[in-house]
């Protein structure tokens, strides 16, 4: 079987005109995404103060009187803390390779992308330690209260 040019241009994998695309469409789209991001950050970092606002308000309140529910909710404000500022920062990233064994190997990446919220993390687990410790032993009795009962 033979192949003849038909004479219309050939059009590359990653060309904007190959899919109809005007060219300045990918420079919008970087505009747009940057906002987004942008946008992301303000809305974590927002909800970063109010839950560290939220947790010294109970911090000061579980100093005068410790109470099981509000010893619940501190444990639930530390860890959605944590975990948000975890999210901020650092960045997983996991590539998945084939070796010439044919075996799957999997590489996990982690990157430090926001040093200045790593160190006020460290800085909140410190202020809160005796508030962490407190709980942590309160959990401790509740644990063999009911290893009693049961």
């Amino acid at each position: 079987m033979e192949v003849k040019p038909t004479g219309s241009k050939q059009v590359g994998a990653g060309s904007n005109e190959s899919l109809g695309r005007h060219p300045s469409v990918t420079a919008k789209q970087s505009v747009f995404i940057e906002t987004l991001k942008e946008n992301d950050l303000d809305r974590r970092r927002q909800a970063c103060d109010e839950i560290l606002r939220q947790i010294d308000t109970l911090s000061a309140e579980l100093k005068k009187a410790p109470t099981p529910s509000g010893v619940k909710k501190y444990r639930r404000l530390v860890a959605s803390f944590i975990r948000e500022a975890m999210d901020q920062t650092y960045e997983l990233n996991e590539e998945t390779h084939w070796d010439r064994s044919g075996n799957r190997k999997s590489y996990i990446t982690v990157r430090n992308i926001n040093k200045a919220l790593e160190e006020l993390t460290s800085e909140v687990m410190e202020r809160e330690k005796k508030q962490i410790n407190l709980v942590a032993k309160l959990d401790e009795i509740r644990g063999m209260l009911l290893d009693l009962y049961i």
